[in-house]
């Protein structure tokens, strides 16, 4: 009996959720969670820093919901505490403006779970303000830590982790845009065993009132000021990256099919020719 219900159930997994004054995006974040994870063991741990914005009554109202409102640091101190409630050997970061799709989420538990991995990370849908396809960003092969020096190599809501890497090292508060870089770095540093799947995993929107484009636009933070590699170095590892890309089919814009809340409402999307690069600042493209 205790082997039937693994297989049924699986790992339990912790959405983890920083949130401030969200209520723009969060109805849909939760909504997503439940649909994605339906059948699995799994919370949503949310960790809201005193929002004012009508989001502590709307999480009032959601039972299935491990929330707590209490004043933080900023999202990765948050991040921090909602990790450190989880229940879940599995862990996903997902912000309040963000969404998971299903199929992908379950493509990278199976995988995590069969193959005994650390980790595991997809493709992301990127999309505006208002959940219009923007872009497809094709993540297909798994990074080497040169790789985490000259750029963030994952989108954290398409990156499912076990907890343990978090309790061996957490993340640092005493940044406010570039923790979640140093975190995938350190992890790195540290030793990871990585997956992939081929199937979008989170849903990201780019839209004006993202961290990146506000406090991004003036701040002075840099994930490169700690990179050992040297120029040439970094200069051959983006040459080996983009080749392995290339040969895994990262640069192919084939058919996407993904599922996304707007308005209350689930949706099915599917792309047959998904862009792969918005040209320009995807800030100035966005509201």
């Amino acid at each position: 009996m205790a082997d039937l219900w693994a297989k049924k159930w699986g790992v339990k997994v912790s959405v983890i959720t920083p949130s401030f004054n969200g209520m723009r995006f969060l109805p849909d974040c939760v909504a997503s969670v439940q649909h994605a994870l339906a059948g699995r063991d799994f919370e949503h741990v949310i960790a809201d820093g005193g929002s004012n914005d009508g989001t502590l009554d709307f999480l009032a109202g959601q039972p299935g919901v491990n929330w707590k409102s209490e004043p933080d640091k900023g999202m990765y101190d948050a991040l921090n505490k909602a990790a450190s409630r989880a229940t879940g050997e599995v862990i996903i970061h997902l912000n309040t403006d963000e969404q998971l799709n299903r199929k992908g989420v379950l493509a990278a538990l199976d995988l995590i779970e069969a193959d005994g991995l650390d980790a595991v990370l997809g493709p992301t849908v990127m999309v505006d303000g208002k959940g219009q396809f923007l872009q497809l960003f094709k993540q297909v092969i798994t990074p080497r830590l040169i790789d985490a020096s000259w750029h963030m190599p994952v989108q954290t809501c398409s990156f499912i982790y076990r907890k343990a890497l978090w309790e061996r090292h957490g993340y640092d508060s005493s940044y406010r845009l570039i923790a979640d870089h140093l975190w995938f770095r350190r992890q790195m540093e540290l030793g990871v065993r990585l997956g992939v799947v081929r199937e979008p995993i989170g849903i990201f929107a780019w839209h004006g009132e993202n961290l990146s484009s506000t406090e991004g636009k003036t701040s002075s933070e840099n994930a490169m000021d700690s990179v050992t590699f040297s120029r040439s170095q970094l200069k051959r590892a983006k040459r080996v990256y983009r080749f392995r890309k290339l040969l895994a089919g990262g640069y192919s814009p084939k058919p996407v099919d993904y599922e996304i809340r707007k308005d209350g409402e689930l949706k099915s999307v599917h792309i047959a020719k998904p862009r792969l690069k918005i040209r320009g600042n995807p800030r100035d493209l966005v509201s």
